[in-house]
């Protein structure tokens, strides 16, 4: 099993007081073409986003402590009043992350960040045996903040690589091979890529050729 410690929360959208827990290790096999880990003692995604049962609110640890600001706090309270919260509500992993999404959203955090938060709902949602429509819908949303990231140039240039792969093979999995194939190919004009990720990529794109 992964391994916690407790950790007392203050929700920054109703300042209810919880009791939560901190992931402190976990175990790592392998990870999927689209990095999903695979982990030998216990999937510890959930526990990474900390709900708080009196409204809803989901976040990072770091996103109790730091959403501070007001206006940022009374759009998050408008979206969390549409989710209908029941108190003391049990969510799954990947119900976490899609809604952590969209209170990213309305919180005006950067689109790479909205991004990462889809594509591990995603994970979770192929770990827990969820349909696949419920992936696919999490892994658009993930190609669209991943593109949006790229347009506003939120990513360094050691990161490009490793962005384009992502969006190759998120966009292979929802049968874009065009896209897919266009991003794959960005690799070619980077001068930083991994030997270890080119060979993710060869492997991946071919893939849709023998297709």
């Amino acid at each position: 099993m992964p391994e916690y410690e407790p950790k007392l929360m203050k929700c920054p959208a109703c300042d209810h007081g919880f009791e939560s827990k901190l992931v402190t290790g976990f175990k790592i096999g392998d990870k999927d073409p689209d990095f999903c880990p695979r982990y030998l003692d216990g999937n510890p995604l959930p526990a990474f986003l900390h709900v708080c049962p009196e409204c809803g609110f989901i976040g990072y640890e770091s996103d109790y402590r730091h959403m501070r600001d007001e206006k940022v706090l009374k759009r998050v309270r408008e979206l969390l009043a549409g989710f209908h919260w029941q108190k003391g509500q049990a969510l799954g992993g990947a119900e976490r992350y899609r809604r952590a999404a969209l209170i990213a959203i309305y919180a005006g955090k950067r689109s790479a960040e909205v991004a990462d938060l889809y594509l591990q709902a995603t994970w979770c949602s192929r770990m827990e045996g969820e349909q696949d429509d419920d992936q696919k819908n999490a892994r658009r949303k993930a190609v669209k903040y991943f593109e949006l990231a790229l347009a506003a140039e939120e990513f360094g240039a050691d990161d490009l690589a490793v962005v384009h792969y992502l969006l190759g093979e998120l966009n292979r999995r929802l049968g874009n091979d065009k896209a897919a194939l266009e991003h794959f190919a960005k690799l070619d004009a980077l001068d930083k890529v991994e030997p270890w990720l080119k060979e993710w990529r060869d492997r991946q794109k071919a893939l849709i050729e023998k297709a």
